[in-house]
């Protein structure tokens, strides 16, 4: 199946088609397209996206379903540049810890508990039915340039995905930063058409700013527990052909391998 590409400022976001965040991913990128930013992110780049992500998820709830709540999950993403510079974005997910717990006999394998995706409520955009797909989080990316793969993003951590793998982007797009310093920005989380999580390592402008944006605000700690923002991983590849990565700086389940120059 071909990506969904989502063109932003000469780059072009490749996402994955169907029933995960890509539509609304689209949307939130089309409308900060709309707006200019200062050279670093600053109040009013973090209020755009508080406001960008709210109506986005907004339309997303109301018109395609997704009831899944904020909870403990098992979901892997890896991202993987190879030494002609293709790139690749996997998310896979059992959903809540240890999937279904149950394990196939035949094979070993433990399966997911995807139905928990469905809307229980009848009659909704993504009500469960025969032959139905649910409505997933997950927001593997490919960011292109010129026709050519630059940079591959994704994350785990249910609804705050979308806007982890937002930030992760924009900050390398947007603000020109390199992959540790994208990795090590403070952003915010919004998981819904209301409520934010604010990194308090963000400076007091920020913070004051999207409190009197979102009254309902809360300022959080970015630790390793309890969990308040996704676990993103970026891989990139230089104009001048050297490959980065960095996994997420604030997880020690988080791993990143590389191949030693003389391989091969």
């Amino acid at each position: 199946m071909p990506t969904l590409d989502i063109p932003y400022r000469g780059f072009t976001f490749q996402a994955a088609r169907g029933l995960s965040a890509a539509p609304t991913l689209a949307d939130v990128l089309d409308r900060l397209s709309r707006k200019s930013f200062a050279k670093r992110p600053d109040a009013n780049y973090f209020e755009a996206v508080v406001e960008a992500l709210q109506q986005a998820y907004g339309a997303r709830l109301e018109g395609l379903g997704d009831t899944e709540p904020a909870a403990e999950s098992c979901t892997t993403h890896v991202t993987a540049v190879d030494r002609e510079g293709g790139i690749a974005a996997l998310t896979t997910t059992l959903l809540s810890s240890f999937g279904s717990r149950y394990v196939l006999p035949s094979t070993g394998i433990l399966m997911n508990n995807g139905v928990m995706w469905f809307d229980p409520k009848p009659g909704q955009p993504n009500s469960l039915g025969p032959n139905k797909r649910a409505l997933t989080n997950m927001c593997p990316v490919v960011v292109a340039r010129d026709g050519r793969p630059r940079l591959g993003i994704g994350a785990s951590g249910g609804r705050r995905i979308l806007g982890a793998v937002l930030q992760l982007a924009s900050f390398v797009v947007d603000f020109g930063m390199s992959l540790e310093e994208a990795a090590h920005q403070p952003r915010i989380d919004v998981s819904g058409a209301e409520g934010v999580a604010i990194d308090r390592r963000l400076p007091d402008a920020v913070i004051d700013r999207l409190r009197d944006v979102c009254r309902s605000a809360q300022i959080v700690e970015h630790t390793v527990w309890p969990q308040q923002f996704a676990c993103p991983n970026l891989v990139q590849r230089g104009d001048d052909g050297i490959n980065h990565g960095i996994s997420d700086v604030m997880s020690p389940w988080s791993a990143a391998v590389a191949e030693p120059e003389n391989a091969g």
